[in-house]
């Protein structure tokens, strides 16, 4: 499945002209380039805009145009920042030598945004928010609304990722609403329906998202309209809202043949569009989205391999099975072909040639366990491979195939036998799928185990949370008619204090053995009932089910007691003593609140008993007996209102 947000391009366009006020010096040298730069990120590929930045950084140092060549320098890191972290910190710190040597506020402006960014890739979050909070008070005190917005925007950027950072999208929001109708304030209102949206509030964020597209038609903004046909597009194809999502398709064509030219985020949106619709089975207009994706991908080889690859499937599933069974297998060629072959046997199936099927289906299946041993022997879990591959945009399909759907040998069975198969192709399938049921089970258990730790991942929690938040939402809600005591879920983030320092200090498999045993003293401390997750990083999740929620705090304390009771054994011999900082909160909280809600208020609470001084806990577990809502901001907003009763250590 092909997919790309809107926000990572809208913001790395909003971001990239940032200066103090919101304006560049008039008629000169730095206004152009910067236009320059916004041309090529929205028309050309994104060699192009490298090659373009690496040439302006080269040329303008030779003839001693610091201002032009530090702009080139910050673009080119950020466009780094996804495929080769350590130079893209590299290129921020010339900068700030730089910024040293000749001061400049606006260029200064600019490398501040840029490192907030740099630090929440780098994953040094606490940095990230102070640093953000400190440049936030200047744009306030400066009375910069524009400078204010877009140091929001850096900070939520990414909020789906990092939970404590969603708080800002209610911030933006409203700063967006007292200035409507540009490019930066339609963004921020944007992200807030993106946020609407993930909380179940469909219907409010195709208000504001529809709102907004009038708005652009009205500018006449051509690529702003297709960022928000993309965030539609996603929205109505989570909600199975086909009726809705078709007509998006043949908008944003118009909208481009009125521009006279094609930007590059119409080849993303047509890819969404394509793949959308075949999951919806209406392979004619997927046909017709992926024709037109074609030519608009340009020199993008990742969105031109994903409109071919929906093509060969359009067609596959229209009857022309010669003709699109020749593109996908054209399409899924070289070494990492394996990644695409779950979906080539589907079609293959789907053709009535089960053999086929079947062979694509074993290949796949071998080419996910090699993926995942090198992964283990590399000890990066699977997890954060994919994290990592996720980073880089023309390897997300690859990255979302490699944990999709896997072709049941069942329903190759059942095409066996619709296509007429031999009762001895039937027969032998049964036996091959006798031997791989084993590698099954193995795969599917490795797609979920973080390799380091042994500790289910984050897809794990992914795959099991709803059904639990449904059930722990009707326990509440049945409580007034049963005797039963309701069962709460608690959402406990667990983050290991200064866990970097380890490993700059003492080197990474240092850092490995810390994680190692910290998630066997964890694992002492739950119930079998429980799930204990590696989260990411130095970071676990432990949620419970059935724990009473005023027994929260005495749990926390005991994660707590398990991590710092005693130095952990590095493995030359050394003893180092490592604490851990708690957040928690349960669910549900009040009606109608998503469990999503609960997860981000103990990621805020978690950060709370960092600010404490880490070492401790912070949580909440019920709202006061006088309030029936929650606020719409953060958790320390909610405990200033008194709408909540924080507990701490």
């Amino acid at each position: 499945m092909w997919e790309i947000r809107a926000g990572a391009v809208a913001l790395a366009i909003c971001l990239g002209l940032a200066t103090p006020g919101g304006a560049c010096r008039a008629d000169a040298p730095p206004a152009r380039l910067d236009e320059q730069i916004r041309e090529l990120k929205l028309f050309a590929p994104k060699a192009a805009l490298l090659a373009f930045l690496e040439q302006t950084r080269d040329r303008e140092k030779a003839t001693g145009d610091s201002v032009a060549a530090a702009i080139a320098t910050m673009e080119l890191s950020k466009q780094l920042r996804g495929s080769d972290l350590a130079r893209s910190a590299e290129m921020l710190d010339q900068v700030a030598a730089q910024l040293k040597r000749s001061p400049d506020a606006e260029l200064e402006f600019r490398y501040r945004l840029l490192r907030i960014g740099q630090l929440k890739a780098q994953r040094d979050l606490d940095k990230a928010v102070l640093e953000g909070m400190k440049l936030l008070a200047e744009a306030r005190a400066r009375k910069a609304w524009r400078d204010e917005l877009k140091v929001l925007l850096a900070l939520e950027e990414d909020w789906e990722h990092f939970h404590s950072f969603g708080r800002f999208t209610q911030d933006a929001m409203e700063l967006a609403m007292t200035h409507p109708g540009d490019e930066l304030t339609w963004w921020a209102r944007s992200e807030w329906a993106d946020r609407l949206r993930t909380d179940g509030k469909v219907e409010e964020a195709e208000r504001i998202l529809l709102a907004i597209l009038q708005e652009q038609a009205a500018a006449n903004a051509g690529v702003d309209q297709i960022r928000t046909l993309i965030t539609l597009g996603l929205m109505y194809r989570d909600a199975s809202q086909w009726d809705k999502l078709l007509p998006l398709g043949p908008r944003a064509l118009k909208v481009v043949k009125g521009m006279g030219r094609t930007p590059n985020i119409l080849a993303h949106f047509l890819c969404n569009q394509s793949d959308a619709l075949l999951k919806a089975n209406l392979p004619g207009p997927a046909l017709e989205m992926a024709d037109a994706a074609i030519p608009a991908a340009g020199g993008m080889p990742g969105l031109l391999h994903a409109a071919r690859f929906n093509r060969g499937k359009a067609l596959n599933r229209l009857g022309r099975h010669e003709e699109g069974l020749a593109i996908l297998e054209a399409e899924s060629r070289g070494d990492d072909r394996w990644e695409a072959l779950d979906e080539v046997a589907e079609e293959y199936a789907f053709a009535g040639l089960p053999d086929k099927a079947y062979g694509a289906l074993v290949e796949h299946l071998q080419g996910l366990r090699k993926s995942n041993d090198e992964a283990h022997r590399a000890r990066l879990s699977l997890d954060q491979a994919l994290t990592d591959a996720d980073r880089e945009r023309a390897q997300r399909l690859a990255s979302e195939r490699r944990t999709s759907r896997v072709i049941t040998v069942a329903s190759i069975i059942a095409a066996a036998a619709l296509a007429g198969a031999a009762f001895l192709v039937v027969r032998t399938t049964r036996k091959h799928a006798r031997a791989l049921a084993t590698v099954n089970d193995q795969l599917q258990e490795m797609a979920v185990t973080d390799a380091l730790t042994g500790l289910h991942n984050r897809r794990h929690f992914m795959d099991q949370i709803d059904s639990h938040a449904a059930a722990a939402y009707r326990s509440h809600q049945g409580h007034g008619r049963s005797k039963a005591e309701p069962v709460d879920l608690i959402f406990f983030l667990i983050d290991l204090d200064h866990f970097k320092q380890v490993n700059d200090t003492y080197g990474h498999p240092a850092g490995d053995a810390v994680l190692q045993q910290a998630a066997t003293r964890l694992k002492g401390v739950v119930r079998g009932e429980d799930e204990l997750i590696r989260w990411g990083g130095e970071e676990f999740m432990l949620l419970t089910r059935g724990t009473p929620r005023d027994h929260a705090a005495l749990l926390a304390e005991r994660l707590r007691r398990a991590i710092e009771e005693r130095p952990l054994e590095l493995p030359g011999g050394q003893a180092l003593q490592v604490s851990c900082s708690i957040g928690f909160a349960p669910y549900p909280l009040v009606p109608d609140s998503p469990w999503q809600r609960s997860m981000e208020l103990a990621d805020q609470a978690m950060y709370l008993a960092k600010a404490r001084g880490r070492n401790g806990w912070f949580g909440l577990s019920r709202l006061n007996p006088s309030a029936t809502r929650l606020p719409p901001g953060g958790l320390e907003e909610a405990i200033a209102e008194g709408v909540l009763e924080p507990l701490h250590s």
